[in-house]
């Protein structure tokens, strides 16, 4: 489970939550000549405090058609992302999901920090890592459905990136990352060249692996959020345990707090 997080106003943002389920967790069953599985799904960020600061709840009615699509189902995790606004400050984000059907239930949290944001300080959101990326064009009706659904897509230069839920890649997926950058010089009368410096670091032994900074195509004046989404190189790099580190630059001086993203490949 990740749960990145992307600023909305001051001091709110909206969570990115992508989950990868075992697919040997899910019990399909025969039901009117097809094979049918539901999920309920119920998460919870709690404050320190223990009150709960948020939390959303889901029931996945999964329909296949044959064997053939059911052998597909089990080939690789069953993916759920969601979306939620939540408040600055420390959480603990606990998701319950129950199959319809299975005598146990899967359960997962995870810290989540959201860090205050003024609305004027030159800052990043958190990474999204993601090795599912399609072009806006070819989307279409599932684009449509997600803006009805009053969900933010991760769109940038023509790319939908759907976030990941796992850390885990292989070095042939189609692997990248996405994240944004906030500048209000941008609303100003002289908006400065917006970038972003990425670094890919070995855990173990502390070694820089790539180091290169890239321009952020998508930067309009007028507009403080700037998208960015980048390959993550995981077809370059040996089998071990990686941590990519981003900050934000522009040509007014101005460098972000770093953010980073753990990651594997297999």
């Amino acid at each position: 489970m990740l749960a990145p997080f992307f600023y909305t106003s001051v001091n709110t943002a909206r969570v990115n939550l992508a989950i990868e389920i075992p697919p040997n967790t899910i019990k399909v069953e025969k039901q009117k000549g097809k094979l049918h599985a539901t999920v309920n799904v119920l998460g919870l960020a709690y404050k320190l405090d223990g009150t709960v600061a948020a939390r959303f709840s889901d029931t996945l009615n999964l329909n296949l058609e044959d064997k053939k699509e059911l052998e597909e189902f089990n080939s690789k995790p069953f993916h759920y992302d969601t979306q939620f606004d939540i408040a600055a400050g420390h959480y603990n984000l606990k998701v319950v999901f129950n199959p319809q059907g299975a005598d146990s239930f899967g359960k997962l949290d995870i810290p989540l920090v959201i860090d205050p944001y003024d609305g004027k300080q030159f800052t990043l959101s958190a990474v999204a890592l993601s090795k599912e990326i399609h072009k806006v064009s070819q989307m279409g009706a599932s684009l449509d459905a997600a803006l009805l659904e009053d969900r933010t897509p991760l769109v940038t230069q023509g790319m939908q990136l759907v976030p990941s839920g796992s850390d885990q890649f292989k070095k042939s997926d189609r692997a990248g990352f996405y994240v944004e950058i906030y500048d209000s010089l941008l609303t100003g009368s002289n908006p400065p060249q917006v970038g972003i410096q990425m670094t890919v670091v070995d855990r173990k032994t502390g070694e820089k692996k790539i180091e290169t900074a890239s321009a952020a195509a998508d930067a309009k004046p007028g507009n403080a959020l700037v998208p960015l989404g980048m390959k993550l190189p995981v077809d370059t790099l040996p089998p071990g345990s990686y941590r990519l580190e981003l900050k934000g630059i522009d040509s007014a001086g101005n460098i972000s707090q770093p953010r980073t993203a753990d990651f594997e490949v297999e």
